[in-house]
């Protein structure tokens, strides 16, 4: 908003230009924001009408790595690879009941999140299933810079860029 007010007031074509390219970014943002939220919304909506069911996790993990390699059209290409764990004895699965829509639209946010810090070369991400006594551990690494230590606390808020 601020760029936007102060653009008439700039006295020179490399200021307007500047807070052009400010307002240009912030509008990205808030359309990536508007079609999270309206995202979000139309899940909520979804799940409200659907029952839980019984997720296999290492197959629909591996489908939605499978998916995201593919649709790599105006994204950055990078190496996707999965690990998965052996299983302790005697459990027989990575399975969880949940709905898979939720579950696949939080990897996949993972997933594509990650892809966008990585390097442009040499881009690499770890999905990494494992169990730790009755909980399934999901991992989603890279190569990227990181999240910052002051961050760590606000990336589950909803929306939160």
């Amino acid at each position: 908003r601020s760029a936007v007010e102060t653009l008439p007031l700039a006295k020179n074509e490399n200021s307007r230009a500047r807070l052009m390219e400010i307002i240009q970014h912030d509008v990205r943002r808030l359309d990536r924001l508007i079609t999270d939220i309206s995202d979000a919304s139309r899940l909520d909506a979804e799940l409200a009408r659907e029952d839980a069911g019984t997720v296999d996790l290492k197959t629909f993990v591996t489908d939605l790595i499978a998916v995201s390699r593919e649709t790599t059209r105006n994204k950055k290409a990078v190496e996707i690879e999965l690990k998965v764990a052996k299983l302790p004895q005697g459990v027989k699965g990575y399975v969880v009941v949940g709905h898979d829509l939720r579950i696949g639209q939080v990897i996949t946010n993972l997933i594509e999140n990650a892809r966008s810090f990585v390097p442009d070369e040499h881009g690499h991400i770890t999905v990494s299933l494992a169990r730790a006594g009755k909980l399934n551990i999901i991992t989603v690494d890279d190569n990227g810079p990181g999240i910052r230590a002051d961050n760590i606390d606000r990336i589950f808020e909803r929306f939160y860029t």
